[in-house]
């Protein structure tokens, strides 16, 4: 069985995609485990899906305010990588981007391990940037990157998302929504936004006269704050947490952050968007997605400052041949099948490069 480590971590946007690479993965036989920071949301979603995981110190990088301790903490994390690299022998790494990725992907290059980076942004992350001259070779999610990367071989694959569709009935009965009504579901990302949660509850004041139907997952650490502020308002449901794959089944619209997994998830599942993108991202990459989204007709973009005028395109939004016409677009956007894709790249990558010592098991 041919052993692959999977790099990842640090937000739902870097992990989801390893998860929807995972999952394929081991229906084709391979043997896959994930090395991530430890304590971090990675360890607990390998954990809910039966994967193999390595934890390691992984420092982040803040371009604000540099921290020397977060580079002490990354070192450590790439030494504990080295070596469980060396314990488990694999015949691929793939690093999903992200800082929680660096100490494992630096660990292949060290340890002479082939490498294989995922690239999802328009513009390329750190990680990407400073690994990719060493990697075998790297797959992008948007073609417009390749002029932003320097590496070997590149290959654009479309973003892996988890192919699990819900009846939309059903995804409503299980999150305990009601079954008929046009639901937004809006999401701030893995970890919720503050800025966003305002941002809609002041909305929501505005479109007393509609009461829409809202499902809003606040993040955990916003959640009683938002829950507090918003009592009172009819048809909406906040949660600190929602279960992606329902809440999508479920949505017929969403307000959103503009990471290009979440508006990956969102194409695939025909969801058309108001994206808010978060402006202190790196190289301004969410306001790239945002623009590349709204260009194909996916849904309209609203920058933060001007989070005041949501009302307004909501309303817009939640008129049925607008947001029909927005969602037949979103759907080009996401082809099925991207994470086979993946998968077979990455057969072809262990097949044609074995790594000397490496010994085949069987099972």
């Amino acid at each position: 069985m041919t052993r692959i480590v999977l790099a990842t971590g640090g937000s739902g946007g870097h992990i989801y995609p390893a998860l929807a690479v995972a999952e394929v993965a081991v229906s084709h036989g391979f043997d896959v485990h994930l090395l991530g920071q430890k304590g971090g949301m990675e360890e607990r979603l390998a954990a809910e899906s039966k994967l193999p995981f390595v934890g390691v110190a992984s420092g982040k990088l803040d371009r604000q305010r540099p921290d020397p301790r977060e580079i002490v903490s990354s070192a450590g994390g790439v030494r504990a990588a080295v070596a469980a690299l060396r314990h488990l022998r694999p015949a691929l790494v793939v690093g999903f981007g992200g800082f929680a990725s660096f100490p494992g992907a630096a660990a292949a290059v060290l340890t002479r391990t082939p490498l294989l980076l995922h690239e999802q942004n328009a513009f390329p992350g750190l990680v990407t940037r400073l690994l990719a001259p060493f990697a075998h070779s790297v797959v992008l999610s948007q073609p417009a990157t390749s002029r932003r990367v320097r590496a070997r071989r590149v290959t654009v694959v479309p973003y892996p998302v988890r192919e699990d569709r819900v009846e939309r009935s059903e995804a409503r009965r299980v999150l305990g929504l009601p079954e008929e009504g046009t639901l937004t579901l809006v999401m701030g990302g893995s970890q919720g936004s503050a800025a966003l949660n305002a941002g809609v509850v002041a909305a929501l004041r505005e479109l007393r006269d509609l009461r829409p139907l809202v499902l809003h997952s606040t993040g955990a650490a916003h959640f009683e704050s938002v829950r507090s502020t918003a009592a009172g308002f009819s048809n909406y449901i906040p949660r600190p947490y929602v279960d992606a794959t329902l809440a999508w089944s479920a949505a017929d619209m969403a307000i959103t952050r503009a990471g290009f997994g979440t508006l990956s998830e969102a194409a695939f599942f025909g969801v058309p968007l108001i994206m808010v993108p978060l402006p202190t991202a790196a190289e301004n990459h969410q306001l790239h997605n945002a623009n590349a989204f709204a260009q194909a007709g996916a849904g309209g973009v609203l920058e933060q400052q001007h989070l005041g005028e949501l009302a307004g395109r909501w309303r817009e939004m939640l008129e049925e041949p607008r947001r029909q016409a927005a969602a037949a677009a979103a759907r080009e956007l996401s082809p099925a099948g991207a994470a086979s894709q993946f998968v077979e790249l990455i057969s072809g990558i262990t097949a044609a490069t074995p790594r000397e010592g490496i010994k085949q098991e069987t099972t």
